[in-house]
């Protein structure tokens, strides 16, 4: 059969002859043949989805429209944009909705054998300020012997030392961690109001401790120590002593006295009696913790307190719960502005309430939380009912309101602890004296932790040491003070002044370089997502559409390729 065939070059219609119904077609644009000389076109008509015949199959006619086929690199290029669209809709829901670099953050501040964050917990480059203040007795031989009613208490100082903490002999079990502290305290004259060697008259410790320790003993064991401490050097009430004496050890013999009777024999750590003096050096004390290797919601928490999980010392669980920081650092999960974040405190027997309070900006646009010690902290049962597990059970003796009774954990001795110059306390407290003054601004306890980070950068804790008088017939020296007397000793502030340079640059980068990385990648994947949504519906809306070839039956009888 002889027919002509159309290409690209040719003129827009050929014509063949009138007896010939099969006919090649081939695409204007390309040349490529669409259908083969044995179909018979029945009723095609442009580009429509007509009725055709392939060797006796009936099929729609969709061929003819040549664009609606495409080709190989349309396919690859719009393959290529769904799985940007679908990488990018990932990744932007991930980064909206999770705090991806902060946790990689977190993970890294575990407690690690060998790695950097174990470094900087082990010795903390952050050295804490100490300020001692002393209470003055300037009056209280006037009181002894009658010329005058009121102790005068002078509030001298403060005397300011320098911290450096580094904790030893450390060991790991999984994720737990056991240490002791070893403190070095180094006295700053320049910070001080004072030199160390400032002489002061304050309660003489020993012998108010000896005496209230002896009553709650046989009467053949008190009645000979008593005797026998009428025979020691220091007797008096109120001793005077050097401020760097009173603070770090003297030699004093009610102790060594009182040794063989109150079985204290091997179980004091120190020679000569100070009221700080345990404090230097390795502290007995050893703390467990969870290095959040496992879980970063737990990390440095404390688990165990000398071997024990809880306290015995308090009438309920909850007062006995030894969970909480070491004032450090702090899980970032616990620092929810609704919930209470609890610091242990050893020397007080229990751990204590921080409640949020406000944010602070400490400068560069760093803001912290601010946690409090809430006012009920140390009220008693009948102004706060939830601190009745404080009193003592045997006595049924609650302390009065603004104090707590510390005398558990220092073997026995009669000590309480306050807000200094009894701030806060019931108004009784302060009677029996002249100068003591409570000060919000000054004698309040804070804490600014980083948001982030979980690590605390600055604040400040004060808190008071009281002694509580109970007198006895021998020695009659402490005769003229009042029995059941709270006498205070000193109050001590712990602040940080100055945060070094390494954990400036670390506050920073937690601050800003991760929330920059974080929105960085959010937008990112957000322009990225919409960009290649649009390159895909312009795609399918906009698609180009070729050339096809028709087929038309002419009234001449001549077929005519268009």
């Amino acid at each position: 059969m002889d027919h002509e065939v159309l290409d690209k070059t040719t003129s827009s219609s050929l014509i063949l002859p009138k007896d010939d119904n099969k006919v090649v077609i081939i695409s204007p644009s390309n040349g490529k043949i669409l259908i083969r000389e044995d179909t018979v076109l029945q009723g095609c008509v442009g580009c429509g989805r007509a009725q055709f015949t392939c060797t006796g199959i009936k099929k729609q006619w969709s061929v003819l429209c040549w664009g609606q086929q495409m080709d190989r690199r349309y396919y690859l290029f719009l393959t290529l944009l769904s799985a940007t669209f679908a990488l990018s809709l990932i990744g932007a829901i991930f980064f909206c909705f999770t705090n991806t670099i902060n946790d990689a953050i977190l993970s890294n501040m575990a407690i690690r054998n060998n790695s950097i964050a174990f470094s900087m917990w082990r010795r903390p480059t952050v050295r804490p300020i100490m300020k001692v203040h002393l209470f003055n007795y300037t009056n209280w031989e006037d009181v002894r012997d009658g010329r005058a009613s009121k102790l005068k208490i002078q509030d001298i100082g403060p005397y300011v030392y320098s911290q450096q903490l580094e904790r030893v002999n450390i060991k790991f079990e999984g994720d737990k961690l056991t240490y002791q502290e070893r403190n070095n305290f180094q006295y700053l004259p320049e910070m001080s109001a004072g030199p160390n060697f400032d002489q002061v008259f304050v309660p003489n410790l020993p012998l108010i401790g000896v005496i209230s320790k002896s009553l709650d003993l046989p009467n053949v064991i008190t009645f000979p120590l008593l005797h026998s401490l009428r025979y020691t050097n220091h007797h008096d009430a109120f001793l005077k002593l050097p401020v760097h004496r009173f603070l770090w050890g003297y030699d004093d013999d009610i102790i060594n006295t009182a040794k063989p009777f109150l079985s204290l024999n091997g179980k004091l750590r120190f020679d000569n009696f100070g009221l700080l003096v345990t404090k230097n050096g390795t502290v007995s004390d050893r703390l467990t913790i969870n290095t959040g290797e496992n879980d970063k919601d737990k990390i440095n928490i404390l688990e165990k307190f000398n071997g024990d999980t809880k306290l015995p010392y308090w009438s309920s669980s909850e007062c006995n719960s030894i969970e909480g920081s070491d004032g450090t650092i702090f899980p970032p999960a616990m620092l929810d502005k609704n919930r209470t974040i609890y610091i242990f405190y050893g020397n007080l027997c229990r751990r204590l309430p921080f409640n949020y309070v406000k944010d602070v900006d400490i400068g560069d646009g760093i803001e912290l939380l601010r946690y409090s010690m809430p006012r009920t902290v140390f009220d008693d049962p009948g102004h706060y009912s939830p601190n009745q597990c404080y009193c003592n059970i045997d006595t049924a003796s609650c302390p009065p309101r603004g104090v707590i009774d510390i005398s558990n954990c220092t073997m026995g001795a009669p000590l309480l602890a306050s807000f200094p110059h009894f701030y806060l306390g019931d108004p009784k407290l302060r009677e029996p004296f002249e100068g003591l003054e409570p000060n919000p601004e000054l004698h309040d306890s804070y804490l600014d932790i980083h948001p982030t980070l979980g690590i605390s950068l600055s604040g400040k804790s004060s808190l008071q040491l009281n002694i509580i008088v109970r007198k006895s017939q021998f020695p009659s020296t402490l005769n003229f003070l009042e029995e059941n007397m709270i006498l205070p000793v000193a109050w001590i502030q712990m602040t940080v002044e100055e945060l070094p340079d390494s954990l400036r640059t670390l506050v920073y980068h937690g601050t800003f370089s991760t929330a920059a990385a974080q929105l960085g990648l959010t937008v990112f994947f957000i322009l990225t997502l919409i960009i290649s949504g649009l390159c895909i519906l312009i795609m399918l809306v906009t698609r180009r559409k070729k050339p096809c070839a028709t087929v038309k039956i002419i009234p001449n009888e001549e077929v005519k390729l268009s």
